[in-house]
């Protein structure tokens, strides 16, 4: 078996592909003369990647890093089917891979003497925990012993959200998650709120709208001293 790998780290990536002289699984090909390619080329499927991946908290708390290995089947059609973990780190990163992939336009389809055939395709996803930034000249964590919490809980998080939440003026036919990032300092303040999986323009402006006019949190602690804390929330437009 001959292999090919192409590799392209850009922070959360790199992508293998292989080629066999066989035909698999009937009508399946790992055997092409033109692979498979994301539209707009490697760059952009990084840029998708990067945008789709935010670490999962289970796996910030349990500092968990490392690369999701995933193969699917780039049909002919271009649509992305049969997605499995062929080797995993953890099952909200496992999960995390799967969907992105799931949630990628469809493929430019890899071709056989000119024919546009059905292709697996493996791809590689690494997560990376982040460093801890600074705010105001202090250290911004990504966990804490106690994270930081609306007040009166998540259920009155999202009755506020719900309750003070725009529909966009002219973005009457969509629906989808806009999600949040943003930190809670040590004062139980929201700061440096933004987008980090967007649904549209307006979609993310109205969820940063809601998210600035939030009241105060209860801030982080961590070692019995309050901390400033990244946290991340979903936007829910239905």
């Amino acid at each position: 078996m001959k292999k090919i790998f192409v590799l392209l780290f850009l922070l959360v990536s790199i992508v293998s592909y292989s080629q066999d002289k066989d035909r698999v699984d009937s009508d399946i090909f790992i055997d092409f003369d033109t692979i498979p390619q994301f539209p707009g080329g490697e760059e952009k499927m990084y840029e998708f990647i990067k945008k789709n991946l935010i670490y999962p908290i289970s796996a910030l708390d349990a500092k968990v890093e490392g690369r999701v290995t995933t193969r699917f089947v780039v049909r002919a059609t271009g649509d992305i089917t049969d997605v499995q973990v062929l080797r995993g780190i953890h099952p909200d990163c496992d999960s995390l891979a799967v969907e992105i992939i799931r949630s990628m336009p469809k493929w430019i389809p890899g071709k056989k003497s000119g024919f546009s055939i059905d292709t697996k395709f493996t791809l590689p996803i690494i997560f990376r925990l982040p460093d801890d930034g600074i705010a105001d000249g202090e250290q911004i964590r990504f966990t804490a012993e106690y994270m930081p919490s609306f007040p009166g809980g998540t259920d009155e998080m999202f009755k506020f959200i719900k309750e003070n939440l725009r529909w966009p003026d002219g973005d009457a036919c969509f629906q989808g998650r806009v999600t949040v990032r943003f930190v809670v300092n040590k004062k139980g303040k929201i700061v440096r709120p933004e987008v980090v999986r967007s649904v549209t323009p307006k979609a993310d402006k109205e969820a940063l709208r809601v998210v600035g006019i939030m009241p105060d949190w209860i801030p982080g602690m961590h070692n019995g001293e309050a901390v400033n804390v990244y946290y991340t929330i979903p936007i829910v437009f239905r």
